[in-house]
């Protein structure tokens, strides 16, 4: 069947309990439009339809040729286990120029990478909605790239990056002239990555480059322990070219049990980090919130940042444990609160 040949709106449907052996398939339909999408899907009852796509270099799935220019889209991708096998590359590779790819209510396991997805001019990857899906045990990370305008919600992300490599994350998101901007991450469980011997030791939710607009909230980030290079929500300087973090809000998360800082930050003009919840258990050293202020050559400065109302819950009482440490000139800092001993795991603290 040549999938790009089909008109605008057409399913194709999967039997559930079903297994396929998949080489890549490339999808690049001219027809599919946003409102009439090429639908792959599931039917009947069980398990969702299992597609193992074992020893791809590449991808499992490819929207789009290299270097297209064309902003092609329209595709949904629903209730199916796509599955690497543990031998390959990347489950989906989101090309460069694309629009409107949901990806909902799958299973995604077994890659290096589980979604990739490389922004260029001139239209980057845009309105991709990534939600309610299982994107787990893939060797490296779980998401990889650049979106605009884009949503990833709902999504339990749980045993990515094997080797607790602090370059590879759960999620890692980056921004250039082409990608990073206006999106949302919210109301995702992060379960257990970059996870050796019971002790995470790499990144989590990791965002570098020149970003704009992102809306954090609703997360929650569970670990048994951490070393300290575990950070949470990390919204960091990583390149040797200029980066910033512009109109950026953090709230509502809560943290258990990372690493040297839960929320940690530089490079980003008044930022808001709000209402978010810290629980350590742990007698380490750890910050909720943390804003450096130290910036390399072209980094935008930080100043006038706004921590409030976050919760920092330290049953332990250890004293190189705090909520906030704020180094950004003109910043709000009001209303977080530390509770240990018996209230930092009662009450507003319990889990």
């Amino acid at each position: 069947m040549n999938f790009n040949a089909l008109p605008a709106g057409s399913k194709l449907l999967l039997a559930r309990g079903g297994v396929w052996v998949q080489p890549a398939l490339f999808l690049d339909n001219p027809n599919a439009t946003p409102k009439e999408p090429l639908v792959l899907d599931a039917y009947g009852s069980g398990d969702r339809p299992w597609i193992q796509a074992p020893d791809q270099k590449g991808a499992a799935f490819l929207f789009g040729e290299y270097n297209n220019a064309t902003n092609d889209g329209g595709y949904t991708l629903r209730n199916l286990k796509l599955d690497g096998m543990g031998s390959s590359a990347w489950g989906l590779f989101l090309i460069h120029n694309l629009r409107s790819v949901t990806i909902e209510n799958m299973e995604i396991t077994g890659f290096h990478i589980g979604i990739h997805s490389q922004a260029r001019a001139p239209h980057g990857v845009t309105n991709v909605l990534i939600r309610n899906n299982t994107i787990s045990r893939n060797r490296g990370m779980g998401i990889l790239g650049q979106f605009s305008d884009s949503v990833i919600e709902g999504n339990l992300f749980e045993g990515n990056n094997f080797s607790g490599s602090g370059f590879d994350h759960a999620i890692y998101l980056s921004g250039n002239d082409t990608g990073g901007r206006n999106n949302v991450v919210r109301n995702n469980i992060f379960r257990n990555n970059s996870v050796v011997n019971g002790v995470c030791k790499g990144g989590n939710f990791t965002m570098h480059g020149q970003m704009d607009g992102m809306l954090i909230e609703g997360n929650t980030f569970e670990q048994p322990a951490a070393a300290p290079g575990c950070w949470g929500i990390s919204i960091t300087t990583g390149y040797t070219s200029p980066e910033w973090f512009r109109n950026f809000v953090v709230r509502n998360n809560t943290l258990i049990n990372l690493g040297g800082c839960s929320v940690c930050v530089n490079s980003a003009p008044g930022i808001v980090v709000e209402n978010n919840r810290f629980i350590n258990t742990n007698t380490t050293y750890h910050v909720g919130v943390s804003i450096r202020g130290d910036v390399g050559p072209g980094d935008e400065a930080d100043r006038d940042a706004i921590v409030r109302n976050n919760i920092a819950c330290f049953p332990t009482g250890a004293p190189n444990q705090s909520v906030t440490a704020v180094s950004s000139p003109g910043s709000k800092v009001t209303g977080n609160v530390v509770h240990t001993g018996a209230a930092g795991s009662t009450g507003a603290c319990a889990r």
